[in-house]
Order: structure tokens, then sequence, then C-alpha cells
């Protein structure tokens, strides 16, 4: 299966290759993965761009100015590091449920100044969000920390504690992991298709998290628990024969999935976890491959180059008190 550095650039491109499509497709149905074929193509398209700079996972061939995949090795990647490492969660799973609550009620303190965050969006100030992006971008923020706990103690049998509190007295570096002794940041990223691991200034560990997450959450889970209904049943009452597009809307809505019947799932790839140090530090204003300009001073490393293992997570929880 051939490919161009060009393909490596850009998502569409890659995503477009018809060879890659159906292999691809097969590797889901072999391997019963919860990812569909278009997160499972940025997931790969990943893992090709850090071989491309160091050839680290020794999945990407070169002859010359062309590239091809090794698909012997894309598979033992699957069987070695995305499967033992993937947690899915679904809507109406306690953790799930905690989470959209806590996203709402500090997207409400925020808009009312309880809570030290922002309502600007991150990194371009400028931008002032409506209550419904927040409430989102607070969801999926938080979503890789809810699967890492289920992570660690499904995996490997110990507690973990996230950090829950909405408070503007909240410390400047607050540990995601509470019963932790050292500071862990924990990002989540919908991009699966970056190669940059992040921490926070003053933390001892990062971890990274890739979640597959729906195109409108916070609407799924209003279909799913049957309140859109609720609003549609309301809406044709209260306009009787003149019910503008509420029968339209109702198809739409349910005509893949039944009120009542929860069917989506969050599927969060843990893809490892790293030691931040000055060595990993970068600078603002530096530029990285596959990222461009670094916005703020932070630690970064490339997927590569995080700890994935089962032996290594072991050495992780035993050096943060948690085994």
């Amino acid at each position: 299966m051939f490919l161009t550095k060009g393909h490596l650039a850009s998502p569409n491109k890659f995503k477009g290759l018809e060879d890659l499509r159906n292999f691809l497709s097969k590797l889901k149905a072999d391997y019963k993965l919860p990812f569909d074929e278009e997160d499972l193509s940025m997931l790969l398209l990943s893992v090709l761009r850090c071989d491309d700079i160091s050839g680290s996972y020794s999945i990407l061939k070169k002859k010359g100015k062309r590239r091809y995949i090794d698909e012997l090795k894309v598979k033992a990647w699957l069987e070695e590091n995305l499967i033992p490492n993937t947690v899915v969660l679904r809507m109406d799973d306690p953790e799930i449920l905690k989470l959209l609550l806590f996203s709402i009620e500090i997207t409400y303190s925020m808009f009312l100044g309880e809570s030290r965050a922002t309502v600007m969006q991150k990194g371009f100030r400028e931008r002032r969000r409506s209550f419904e992006a927040i409430v989102v971008d607070q969801f999926v923020g938080k979503l890789g920390e809810v699967a890492v706990k289920r992570f660690l103690e499904d995996q490997f049998n110990v507690n973990v504690e996230l950090d829950w509190d909405i408070s503007p007295q909240r410390e400047r570096h607050v540990n995601d992991i509470k019963n932790a002794n050292k500071l862990i940041s924990i990002k989540t990223s919908p991009s699966l298709a970056g190669i940059w691991a992040e921490a926070d200034k003053g933390c001892d560990y990062g971890i990274m998290v890739k979640c597959s997450v729906p195109l409108h959450p916070l609407l799924q889970f209003f279909i799913e628990v049957c309140g859109f209904r609720n609003l549609l049943d309301f809406a044709k009452e209260r306009l009787g024969p003149e019910a503008f597009y509420v029968d339209n809307i109702r198809n739409r809505m349910f005509s893949n999935a039944q009120c009542g019947h929860i069917k989506t799932n969050f599927a969060c790839y843990v893809c490892g976890y790293f030691e931040v140090s000055d060595e990993n530090l970068r600078k603002e204003g530096e530029i990285l491959e596959y990222l461009g300009v670094v916005r703020e001073e932070r630690h970064l490393v490339r997927i590569d180059e995080l700890k994935y293992t089962r032996s290594s997570w072991e050495e992780f929880l035993k050096s943060v008190g948690l085994y």
C-alpha cells in the first residue's frame, strides 16, 4: 500500500486512499474494533507521521520518495498497543453521567464568575464561546480522565480518584488524579491524527488520551435519554395541525435510534504517559512538525516516546503511590 509525503500531510488525502479504506474495514471486522474506519485511519496516520520522523514503529517503509505501509506491522501495533490500551465507555456509564453534570455545572460557574476558568476560547482569547460550546469543551477535555480512571482500575485493580471540585480557590496546579502523590496532567485529544502529547508546566507526569467523540455529544445525550422526544411532543401539542417540521425532525433523530435505548459509546485510546523534564519543555513560539506554533510554554513529546506497556504502567503506579 503506497503513499506519499502529501498523504501524511493531509488527513483528507490519506483517508481517501481506497486500498487503505478496504484494509481498515477488514481490520475493524477481524478485530471487532470500537473505532470506525475514519477514526482508525486517523489513529494510523498519527503512527505513520511519527514513523516518518523517527522510524520508531517500523510500520512505514520507504523506497526513494515513495512510502508504503507494512500491513503485518500495523496488525502488531493493534495487538500490542491500541487494543490493550483502549477503553470503551457507554453513554449511560455513571462516570460519564457524572462528567456531563460536572460539565454543565462548571459552565454555569464560569458564566457567573464562580470559577477561575474563562468563557474565552483558549489560545484565542478574543473569541467568546457559547454556553453549549463550553459544555462540550469541558466534557471532551475531561473525558480522557474518566478513561484513564477506568483503564487503571480495570487493568491494575487500583483506586483512582478524579478531581470534581469547582471552586474559585482552586490551586494553579491541580492534580488530575487526586490520590496520587505526584502531579499528573491528563490531556484529552479529539484530534486522532495528532502526534504530540502534552503536560502542563509544574506537573510530574503527562498522560495522553485520544477519544472518539460524536459530532454533537450534548444533543446525542438528549436524543437517547428521551429529552429531545419530550421537546417534540410538547411542540406538536402546542402547534397542533401546524406542527412545524416536528415529524421531519422526529424521523431524522430516531431513524436509527430508539428513545431510551442507549447506543452511543466513547472509544478512548490511552496512548501512554511520560515524565516531564527540562528536555521536553517547549517554548512559546517553537514550531513542531504536524503541530505548528507552540502557543504557550508546556511539555511536549511525540506519541512514539510514550510508555504504554503493562510493566511501564506498573512502574508509573508505583512511582505515584497508587500501587
